[in-house]
């Protein structure tokens, strides 16, 4: 997953977002940007080696264009494209999940994730079916029956995997981030 500043700032040009009014996209960049500051008190132990991912759809995002994506405190449409899909994919299941955050996976964090959520799933990228190769598979899989809080993707983009929370904004997000942070410093 690529979010560097100069990636995202590059990128971003008048093809994102292009379909959102004004409103719209000031108040996505908005959100954004207040879970991004918060996001920041979470213990280092659950942050991806490119910072926690956050991500927020625009009302009718179809493709990663209709999804800003912070990282590091850089902010843009139409960036990081996994994280985008995940986001999709779940909104074709519940449109109010509008957010997702990605933390690092591991035995610990994924256990304390499934004390304090109840609705968890996972997934193996290496125990796909036979010709299926994509992530989205295995997200609208654990989706079928409700979208699941929190989403184990184990074996995901060669780094072992991610925990993806779900909410309805970013800042539902941080708050479900942080208290996950605070249970791993007990």
């Amino acid at each position: 997953m690529r979010c560097d500043a100069f990636y995202l700032f590059c990128n971003h040009n008048d093809k994102y977002g292009a379909n959102m009014t004004v409103e719209e996209q000031s108040r996505v960049l908005h959100e954004l940007q207040q879970a991004d500051g918060r996001v920041k008190k979470a213990i280092r132990y659950i942050t991806p080696k490119n910072g926690i991912i956050l991500a927020c759809a625009k009302t009718d995002a179809k493709d990663q264009t209709g999804i800003a994506v912070s990282c590091n405190g850089s902010i843009g449409f139409g960036v990081d494209e996994t994280v985008s899909r995940v986001l999709i994919t779940v909104r074709r299941f519940n449109q109010d999940i509008c957010a997702v955050g990605c933390i690092c996976l591991n035995d610990v964090i994924a256990e304390t994730v499934k004390e304090i959520f109840i609705d968890v799933g996972e997934y193996d990228v290496e125990k796909f079916p036979k010709g299926i190769s994509t992530m989205e598979w295995g997200v609208s899989f654990l989706c079928k029956t409700g979208v699941p809080m929190a989403i184990c993707a184990k074996n995901e983009l060669k780094e072992g995997g991610y925990i993806y929370i779900f909410g309805e904004t970013p800042n539902d997000v941080v708050n479900r981030i942080l208290i996950i942070s605070e249970r791993l410093k007990i």
